[in-house]
């Protein structure tokens, strides 16, 4: 008789359901001796080339923008029927996946907002100054862009990274010393935006935004109480938003190097603006003058907080 293979120091024997519970692990993709492993919930942070997204539209959005990068995938029974084609791509592209129980997804993700899926990826290759500079004079990244300083808040992060997708932002800056990671729940957040608009950290943030101003940008800086209207300001695609943290604003460093300072004028009966809500207010005003001779109709999947949803049951497979 073949020797059992040891069971690695420490490890939890495999869960047998007693009387009356449900399996942990209800079912899986089709066992392949090159799929991926399982991981157990404290290997999750041991890699610090993956990540974890939750929240249904943003693993979508991994799946139509990265397929390549889905390592494992886990959800629930009843979220299913909503990702059939992601199941079958992970089938036929030797991915693992977990059908796991409601308490157990949650004890994955390390969030009860996991929206009924979780993706472990790989995390995409990272973009610094030298990668910006370099789009913006092959003209692959064109702008707008949003320049984020001192925020700190990763569902701000996820709420700016969906507005700037939807208004088309080519990425979002900050310093490389307190710009926020794209976590779990900033990828939920950004409901897909995430996969559409990199964040990129700028070891030389000053140094950088002086070389983007020589090559045609403009940088605004924002303000509550000072500097001149947005709906006054004359805007293009070449504009650096510059936007404050949650509880100092702009720093005066910023506001020296940048060309102007701008405020969305209002009642005054509040201090300032979430800087999601500004930020969404800024590049609205943008788009509007960018786009007033060819207006587009195309409705945003999410555009409405009545809107009716998608069914993506057969999302479009991703090119490879």
């Amino acid at each position: 008789m073949p020797n059992r293979p040891r069971r690695p120091s420490g490890s939890r024997p495999p869960h047998t359901p007693g009387k009356g519970q449900r399996p942990l692990n209800r079912r899986s993709g089709p066992p392949d001796a090159g799929a991926p492993r399982a991981l157990g919930p404290a290997q999750f942070h041991g890699n610090d080339d993956e990540q974890k997204i939750c929240g249904f539209h943003a693993c979508l959005g991994v799946f139509e923008r990265r397929p390549d990068d889905i390592i494992k995938v886990y959800l629930t029974e009843d979220r299913t029927r909503h990702v059939s084609a992601l199941l079958k791509w992970c089938a036929a592209n030797r991915r693992a996946y977990n059908v796991v129980a409601l308490e157990n997804l949650e004890r994955l993700s390390g969030s009860s907002h996991h929206e009924g899926i979780m993706i472990l990826t790989r995390k995409p290759a990272p973009l610094d100054d030298l990668a910006l500079v370099q789009g913006v004079r092959s003209e692959t990244l064109t702008g707008p862009f949003l320049y984020l300083d001192g925020l700190q808040n990763p569902h701000n992060l996820g709420a700016l990274l969906r507005t700037a997708a939807h208004f088309g932002v080519s990425a979002i800056l900050g310093s490389y010393n307190d710009l926020p990671e794209v976590s779990a729940a900033t990828s939920r957040v950004a409901e897909g935006g995430a996969e559409h608009v990199p964040v990129i950290p700028l070891l030389r943030p000053e140094e950088t935004l002086a070389e983007l101003q020589e090559n045609g940008f403009v940088v605004l800086a924002t303000s509550s109480h000072q500097g001149r209207s947005i709906y006054k300001e004359v805007l293009t695609p070449k504009t650096i938003f510059v936007l404050g943290g949650e509880h100092s604003g702009v720093s005066g460093d910023l506001i020296q190097i940048a060309d102007r300072c701008l405020l969305i004028p209002g009642t005054g009966h509040v201090e300032s603006l979430n800087v999601s809500v500004a930020g969404a207010v800024l590049l609205s005003e943008l788009y509007r003058q960018v786009n007033s001779t060819a207006p587009s109709e195309k409705p945003s999947k999410s555009s409405g907080a009545g809107s009716r949803r998608p069914d993506h049951s057969n999302p479009r497979k991703p090119t490879r």
